[in-house]
């Protein structure tokens, strides 16, 4: 897949309170998944299969991410039994990373094994860092993943909790932000309180809806008028696959999804 983020920032020039703007529309619409990095691109999450963290993604950013429970590293865990820098993640591409041990004496597990050295972190491996598992979910899509199934382990208390799936901006100034997609319905517009708030003035106040259904994923605009283009195809609702690029008002989202399912 041919998708290149243009941002070159360095993760280490990082300095809080520099590049940490968060729009009050942001804030204020359920399921959003405001950055407090800008102008870092986001470059895959980690995906909580139990415990505080079930259903929940935590951001990963280009090149090095602590994990850990010290408010200082750049994933924040607050399950128990977790060092304060548990793990080291270095993301390469938007396809893989590398998960290293951090500076602690507690164990990392990948994939049901111990872990001591950097080794590979493909989508849908799992890790566990104290009592908390977590599955990498890579940025890009490829062939294979519509065919791994991401287990929690816990049941969730409500569906609505649960992230599935990503629009990813693509250009522009927000360039890497992500929203969160749920279960069911998640409408989009130009108003604060959707699932999914785009302060662009060519999106209108409800301008589309993407839909998971049981076996797919759809997108239907709310009214025929409402400019949408899947794949640079103009559209008048259609099915959704994992990849998907998607045109709303003045830019354009990859659109990110996983299978998941329940181990009880």
């Amino acid at each position: 897949m041919n998708i290149q983020f243009q941002h070159t920032n360095d993760p280490h020039d990082y300095k809080p309170g520099i590049s940490s703007q968060v729009d009050e529309g942001l804030a204020l619409s359920r399921g959003q998944n405001p950055s407090v990095r800008f102008p870092l691109a986001t470059s895959g999450w980690l995906l909580g299969l139990n415990g505080i963290h079930l259903g929940e993604d935590l951001r990963l950013y280009p090149g090095i991410n602590t994990v850990g429970s010290s408010a200082h590293c750049d994933v924040v865990v607050t399950a128990p039994n977790v060092g304060r820098q548990h793990a080291v993640i270095d993301v390469i591409s938007g396809e893989s990373a590398i998960i290293s041990p951090g500076s602690t004496h507690r164990p990392l597990i990948l994939n049901e094994h111990p872990c001591a050295n950097p080794s590979p972190l493909c989508h849908g491996d799992t890790f566990q860092v104290g009592e908390q598992l977590f599955a990498y979910i890579s940025l890009l899509p490829a062939s294979a993943d519509d065919r791994r199934t991401i287990f929690f382990q816990e049941r969730l208390p409500s569906r609505n909790l649960c992230t599935v799936g990503w629009l990813v901006e693509l250009a522009g100034s927000r360039e890497g932000r992500d929203f969160r997609l749920f279960p069911g319905e998640n409408r989009i517009g130009n108003q604060p309180g959707l699932e999914i708030f785009l302060s662009d003035p060519e999106v209108n106040s409800r301008h589309c809806v993407i839909t998971r259904h049981p076996d797919n994923w759809t997108i239907v605009p709310v009214s025929v008028t409402d400019p949408l283009f899947v794949n640079g195809v103009p559209s008048t609702g259609t099915a959704l696959q994992n990849g998907d690029i998607l045109g709303l008002g003045q830019r354009e989202y990859l659109f990110r999804t996983i299978k998941v399912g329940l181990t009880i």
